[in-house]
């Protein structure tokens, strides 16, 4: 069983339209902009899933109902929780209506209500699937074991000696049976009394109690015992505790056993877990897991250095935090009588956790949940590292606008499966930041994402201030990041997203203003002006017009190419030239010489295009020339100083920005 849709209405930042969230089996993510409302959804299946009275970690309050821009407080919250896979057994929700008689739904509503005193009160109501007044019982609630791991969790405090320590939970689940249990208590007993035995034990005993007659002088006659912790099973687990070890130990050539451990490292030098060193053989202890062929004494001094190892209070918060979760889900897999359903909930679980160990604890929670299908795990992150590894049919996009919070699950987008599979490849860290923009421009080229930053920076619409994302996807291929931006069920979750791109004209050999590939810089002529100016966009660009208008997406493109496009003044002119020089210091030369006997701006734009054209490996260079152009020419203009051939942005690149930021 796990949970498939969540729908809040009326819970903190949520108001009466609600959000709809929808999640999958293994792992989920929650992502967002901060304040978006992704711990409201966190504490909101927490709420869910606690209306148990001896389960309760978390109350519904007056505070929990939304609140309004006008200051209006709503009268009633309500959570609608649907499920899949749900036992024919819980017929309290099961719907035999569903999808292959596998879903079931429960409802909980939270409605005020003024007592006979006239004090307002809180009431929760909460029915099954169905309508109003089919009742639930806890059988319904206990049916799914739910964790939370809160973003400012004190793994440390957790893992302690207590008998809530997650430790001892995990052992009350691996050993639920009687005679199990007296039998660990039995070996806690016999060490209780061969303790006893000890003399330093009797004395300790002796001296409090000689003490204790003198001080009652033969009034009371108490005595005391003492020794381990009380010989039952709960003060067992109460008592255990964690520690790190170390991942290698060092017999140092000084060490008694070194000898022994010399005699090892010949014998398997091709072992990778152990390491000769000028101070000593340094040694994996996971060697002692298997089959080593240690000698005996290497072994009990390899373990004993060991355990000489760090408090959990001298380890780092991060691996603390790994510790934890290994606990958490380690008693989450153990079977448990009545038990359908085993949520985690994890609060930013890149807390403390470099890039890529945020990696691998991805691949510890998928892990997690194939080795035991039971266990759903739902995640809130501001992680682009995170973000670019999960599935993105797993991820719920919480955002605002217009002064209302919505969320985008990606499973509800247009996307197709090969668009699922073009993004999952294509997603790394850097351009999964534009989960979390407010803004997205898209780019086909890498000289495009080198120079839209310094001409945003120049026209004062620095996309840093505005949280805008420049993603460039090293093509034409737009149309799954579209279709991911986009949905029938859900408005898109940007208000501000562009597309920047060239409109590829003249590229045909059957019309009539075709541009044979063979020209170079010294062939422009005036029908090359002539067909740039009039020839129609490609078919591919009038397809992705049209798709953006459909799906209100603001697009923006070149006349023919971007290089083309920045040859929109004389100064650019002057600045492209120089720029090409110092790409091919001979030939730029006789462009130069060429582009000075031409009179008309577009035919030298025509000419520096073709020869960018059949040099394109030069794109990147040129880029970088101008962007640093642009950004010297910022500096000076800051400092009012004169600006000699000041270079002109072009229009419809000046438009993309101005689109994504303000106006």
């Amino acid at each position: 069983m796990y949970l498939k849709k969540l729908i809040i209405k009326n819970f903190r930042a949520f108001n009466e339209n609600g959000i709809e969230l929808v999640f999958n089996k293994g792992v989920n993510a929650i992502i967002g902009e901060n304040n978006s409302g992704k711990s409201a959804v966190i504490d909101a299946i927490r709420i869910v899933y606690s209306t148990v009275t001896y389960r309760k970690d978390i109350f519904f309050s007056r505070t929990d109902f939304h609140v309004s821009a006008d200051g209006t407080v709503a009268d009633y919250a309500q959570f609608d929780v649907y499920l899949e896979e749900v036992p024919k057994k819980m017929i309290e929700i099961w719907n035999p209506q569903s999808e292959n008689a596998s879903g079931g739904d429960f409802h909980i509503k939270f409605e005020k209500y003024v007592s006979q005193n006239g004090a307002e009160k809180i009431r929760s109501v909460y029915w099954g699937f169905g309508i109003e007044g089919n009742q639930l019982s806890s059988d319904t609630f206990e049916a799914t074991d739910m964790v939370f791991l809160g973003a400012l969790r004190d793994s440390e405090n957790e893992m302690k000696p207590s008998r809530n320590s997650k430790i001892a939970q995990l052992l009350r689940n691996i050993a639920p049976e009687e005679d199990v249990r007296a039998e660990l208590v039995q070996v806690l007993s016999d060490a209780n009394i061969k303790l006893l035995e000890k003399d330093q034990l009797k004395k300790t005993r002796n001296i409090i109690n000689q003490n204790l007659s003198r001080i009652e002088q033969g009034f009371l006659n108490q005595r005391i015992d003492i020794g381990l912790i009380e010989p039952r099973f709960d003060s067992i687990a109460s008592s255990l505790r964690a520690w790190v070890k170390p991942k290698w130990v060092l017999i140092k050539n000084t060490d008694a056993v070194y000898e022994n451990a010399c005699t090892y490292y010949e014998a398997n030098r091709g072992c990778k877990k152990i390491q000769y060193d000028d101070i000593g053989i340094y040694f994996e202890i996971s060697i002692l897991d298997g089959d080593n062929n240690l000698d005996e004494i290497l072994a009990n001094r390899v373990r004993e250095i060991a355990n000489s190892s760090f408090e959990l209070y001298q380890n780092g918060l991060g691996y603390n935090n790994l510790l934890y979760m290994s606990a958490v889900l380690g008693e989450m897999s153990i079977e448990k009588g009545g038990i359908y359903q085993n949520i985690l909930l994890v609060e930013e679980p890149e807390a403390h956790l470099h890039p890529q160990l945020q990696e691998l604890v991805h691949e510890f929670l998928s892990e997690a949940n194939k080795n035991d299908i039971n266990v759903q795990i739902i995640y809130t992150s501001h992680s682009p590292t995170l973000a670019s590894k999960i599935e993105i049919a797993n991820i719920n996009l919480i955002y605002e606008y217009n002064h209302q919070k919505y969320c985008l699950p990606f499973s509800e987008t247009n996307l197709t499966e090969e668009d699922e599979l073009y993004l999952q490849r294509y997603l790394d860290v850097t351009k999964s930041q534009m989960f979390f923009a407010r803004g997205i421009i898209f780019v086909e080229g890498i000289s495009e994402a080198i120079l839209l930053p310094e001409m945003a920076k120049s026209l004062c619409r620095p996309f840093e201030k505005y949280a805008v994302e420049l993603v460039n996807i090293d093509s034409v291929a737009f149309n799954p990041f579209i279709n991911l931006l986009s949905s029938s069920k859900v408005r898109t979750c940007f208000s501000k997203v562009s597309i920047i791109t060239d409109d590829d004209r003249c590229n045909k050999k059957d019309e009539a203003h075709y541009i044979d590939k063979n020209y170079d810089y010294d062939d422009v002529s005036e029908e090359i002006v002539l067909n740039l100016k009039n020839g129609q966009p490609s078919n591919r660009c009038d397809i992705l017009k049209e798709k953006c208008k459909t799906e209100g997406i603001n697009i923006y493109t070149a006349k023919k190419t971007l290089e083309h496009e920045l040859c929109c003044s004389e100064n650019n002119v002057y600045h492209m030239i120089e720029a090409l020089k110092k790409c091919y210091p001979e030939l730029g030369v006789k462009l130069e010489e060429k582009v000075s006997g031409l009179s008309h701006l577009s035919e030298k734009a025509a000419c520096i295009w073709l020869f960018i054209r059949n040099r394109d490996k030069c794109k990147g260079a040129v880029a970088q020339y101008i962007a640093q152009i642009i950004s010297d020419q910022n500096t000076l203009r800051k400092k009012g100083e004169t600006i000699d051939k000041e270079f002109a942005i072009p229009e419809y690149l000046k438009n993309a920005i101005y689109s994504v930021t303000e106006e």
